[in-house]
């Protein structure tokens, strides 16, 4: 696994501990939901290679069927987390690979994936970078799927929990994405949306769900 090019991004330096803490938290609960989301779009594209950006420590894998997915990269900046991700996934999957990479830097073979998935990332990098790499990565008709946080009344970007202090950093790289401007910049390298809804936690923050095929021209 290489080093990430970009050794001042805060990602690099939060504890898998935290991380995980954080996002189960009550006051959060983003780590069922996600894991929801993958489960969902897993079950209904069965997908049989399938690149996850921002995989973290692998929320949602447990849900991949070997049987149907036999390929499976989990892309992360985070070497803990992707140390934690192999030791627990890594035998279910024949055809699993981690990457120890920033997406400025990451290439994976054209056309060698039917399922991008990207929940919770566009937030933390430039999402044109990212567009033109999963249009060249998707197999024409593949999908990418999104999740990405809304703005919501009363809510502060990062939710208050006792981590707070350590997650503290991420505070200035994270900025919320417009879903209608993404859907712009999709369609530019040849996405079209075919699904999007709004879904709301118990704690009152606001996502969109979103899926988009890629139809050519990326």
């Amino acid at each position: 696994m290489n080093e990430p090019d970009d050794r001042s991004n805060p990602w690099i330096s939060i504890p898998a501990a935290v991380y995980e803490a954080h996002m189960k938290s009550p006051s959060v609960l983003q780590q069922q939901f996600l894991g929801d989301v993958f489960r969902d779009v897993l079950d209904r594209r069965r997908p049989g290679a399938v690149a996850v950006l921002g995989c973290a420590t692998g929320n949602g894998f447990e849900h991949i069927d070997p049987r149907v997915t036999r390929s499976v990269v989990g892309i992360d900046i985070n070497a803990e987390y992707l140390a934690i991700l192999v030791e627990r996934y890594a035998r279910r999957v024949p055809g699993f690979r981690a990457i120890l990479c920033d997406i400025a830097a990451c290439d994976l073979d054209p056309g060698s994936m039917d399922l991008v998935h990207c929940a919770l990332f566009f937030e933390y990098v430039d999402p044109r970078i990212v567009l033109a790499k999963a249009s060249k990565w998707l197999l024409e008709g593949g999908v990418m799927s999104v999740v990405l946080q809304l703005a919501s009344a009363g809510q502060e970007k990062v939710t208050d929990t006792e981590y707070k202090e350590v997650l503290r950093p991420l505070e200035p790289i994270m900025r919320l994405v417009d879903p209608d401007r993404l859907s712009e910049l999709a369609a530019g390298v040849g996405f079209r949306r075919e699904t999007g809804e709004i879904r709301t936690l118990e704690t009152g923050k606001k996502f969109v769900v979103a899926e988009y095929r890629l139809e050519g021209g990326g």
